[in-house]
């Protein structure tokens, strides 16, 4: 390990957030149409990062999977527990099915399977109730909202597209993968369109890449082509990170030396200081 990357990492875990006044909580949907593609990881890692840096985040699991947000951090969660199907169905608010997690400053809206009721039982005003209960405010005085979706365009990754401020496209640098994130696309243009017309895409995340490969920089290239207004990131392959999820602990604390993690302190940083928050390092 260089000085260098010893002395960036020294840093990273002494800087410190604040959302200024005047400020919006600022929504990010991580999202892409195929399976595998690193959102829950994606997703759980920023979140953890923000909540380390002295911000309170709050992660919206989208996916009734159980190889999800939930089980990483909220694996004690039962069907009597408020989860984020009942907001959808009127029996709770989002502040009432919120949850702490181990996390300092990390809190969670948990899903079970239960959570596909929502796309067969289509409840009214679907579209619009999440962006409605951010609006309303939290008393749990969050900052940032990060939300994980389905790997589909269903009734629950719409109302979190409809929500959001900011997109975070996930994707394997892989023919297949490229092809699966291009999909987005066309759905993402239309939520813009008819529901959230300041929805923006803000990242691209490349996750599980190999730096060396010639086609990683050929992706790469391509998502800085074709969404010249976000941050284009890569995240190395690294088996920790498939080892994280079953200990329910985030990348920063299960592997703070992993090369991972330092993808994920790189992007938060970045885009913290693009969405106008303020990091310093702490005395």
């Amino acid at each position: 390990m260089t000085s260098e990357l010893r002395e960036q990492r020294r840093r990273w875990r002494n800087l410190h957030a604040v959302r200024p006044a005047g400020v919006p909580v600022r929504r990010i949907a991580v999202v892409n149409k195929k399976g595998g593609s690193g959102k829950t990881t994606t997703s759980v890692t920023l979140a953890a990062i923000f909540a380390s840096w002295g911000l309170r985040a709050r992660v919206t699991d989208g996916d009734e999977q159980l190889a999800s947000t939930t089980y990483w951090l909220a694996h004690a969660i039962t069907a009597a527990t408020p989860t984020l199907r009942d907001v959808y169905f009127g029996e709770a608010t989002l502040d009432q099915a919120t949850y702490p997690t181990t996390v300092e400053n990390l809190l969670i809206v948990p899903s079970l399977n239960t959570l596909g009721e929502v796309e067969t039982k289509r409840p009214p005003g679907t579209d619009g109730l999440l962006g409605a209960e951010f609006d309303a405010g939290s008393e749990h005085g969050v900052d940032v909202e990060v939300m994980d979706a389905a790997p589909a365009v269903n009734a629950v990754t719409a109302s979190l597209l409809a929500a959001a401020t900011d997109v975070f496209i996930t994707m394997k640098p892989s023919g297949l993968d490229a092809v699966g994130a291009s999909e987005i696309d066309a759905p993402l243009a239309l939520i813009k369109k008819r529901l959230n017309p300041a929805l923006q895409i803000s990242a691209v995340l490349l996750v599980d890449a190999d730096g060396r490969a010639e086609f990683t920089g050929q992706v790469q290239a391509k998502a800085e082509d074709d969404y010249p207004n976000a941050i284009v990131a890569t995240v190395p392959h690294s088996i920790e990170a498939a080892k994280a999820p079953l200990a329910h602990q985030p990348m920063h604390l299960f592997a703070p030396a992993n090369p991972v993690t330092d993808a994920y302190f790189a992007m938060a940083e970045a885009w913290l200081t693009m969405a106008g928050y303020e990091l310093q390092e702490a005395a």
